[in-house]
């Protein structure tokens, strides 16, 4: 017997929104389309508005299907269009595990110097959002527990204009924290007082102003049984490209005027990129995140974002 679609729908869409590391999305992924027709369509639909990227080779995928459309024989997106996309997903859960393959396109997300390839690509595109949960070793009254962290970046690009500009950014940590009024206190005093929160979310983008000098640290507020601390910024997008991700994702966009050149190194001239100029790039939350001054020493893109996740599993170890 055949579920209706409706259904179908209101299942999918649970399991697509719902916390899951990698492992268990890439596994959902792959057996869902192969139901039936009426769940691969459903999924077709809902994962292509809103896209949840595990590795950058599965973006670069989604950007083959675009560019080649009149060619696409994808048996699950052979109709998608880019203007059905809403948002673009990055969900890295180290809970369980310090392995997650979104790890990878977290930290290149992390560290873009701007998204027009993006815009480009997906006209209709109103966030990028990029996820973590995680546990760190917590002492408090000599006693050890591990507390779960959730920290949450959205950059907001249903606005931003087909040239470089200056983007929303709104930043959220929750710190699970026990019921009592006094414990959260000392939770929240301690988080700050030993920056716990340093690698917390990494360099998530450009421009974050100091995380001790802002009012969230003052205003933070708890219910669900978190301790949440939340604020805007703008961040300025600069010229440059990493791992010629925009490059590939703009030039799979056939509208608009001809920007893109056939060859990354060109996209990459024309933009003034320069990777020993990363860290000016680099700036949410990335005062409390001490991990910044490594990048001036180290000059490989992929020993900064190594170094950058190995602070971060230090302190979840």
């Amino acid at each position: 017997m055949e579920l209706p679609p409706e259904l179908v729908d209101l299942i999918i869409a649970e399991f697509w929104y719902s916390e899951l590391p990698s492992t268990d999305r890439i596994a959902f992924m792959t057996a869902c389309p192969l139901i039936n027709t009426i769940w691969r369509d459903v999924y077709a639909r809902i994962t292509s508005r809103d896209i949840y990227v595990l590795t950058v080779a599965y973006l670069m995928h989604i950007a083959s299907i675009i560019r080649w459309k009149r060619w696409n024989n994808s048996a699950v997106y052979g109709g998608f269009s880019p203007e059905s996309t809403r948002t673009i997903t990055c969900y890295v859960d180290l809970t369980n595990s310090k392995d997650d393959a979104a790890k990878d396109p977290y930290s290149a997300f992390c560290n873009m110097p701007n998204y027009l390839g993006f815009r480009i690509c997906f006209p209709n595109i109103e966030h990028i959002n990029l996820e973590m949960k995680f546990r760190i070793r917590w002492y408090c009254n000599s006693s050890i527990s591990r507390r779960l962290f959730r920290t949450r970046v959205s950059i907001k690009l249903g606005q931003a204009m087909s040239e470089l500009s200056v983007l929303s950014v709104e930043w959220s940590v929750a710190v699970h924290c026990p019921p009592d009024g006094e414990k959260v206190c000392l939770v929240t005093a301690e988080i700050f007082r030993r920056l716990t929160l340093d690698g917390v979310t990494m360099d998530m983008i450009q421009h974050c102003h100091t995380l001790l000098a802002s009012p969230a640290t003052n205003e933070s507020t708890y219910h669900h049984g978190a301790q949440h601390f939340h604020n805007q910024i703008c961040i300025e997008e600069k010229r440059g490209d990493v791992r010629s991700i925009n490059f590939h994702i703009g030039r799979a966009a056939d509208r608009g005027p001809r920007i893109w050149s056939e060859s990354p190194l060109f996209w990459t001239q024309v933009c003034c990129f320069n990777e020993y100029c990363l860290p000016e790039f680099k700036h949410i939350l990335s005062e409390i995140y001490a991990g910044l001054k490594f990048g001036r020493a180290v000059s490989s893109q992929v020993a900064i974002e190594r170094c950058s996740w190995d602070h971060v599993l230090r302190q979840a170890g």
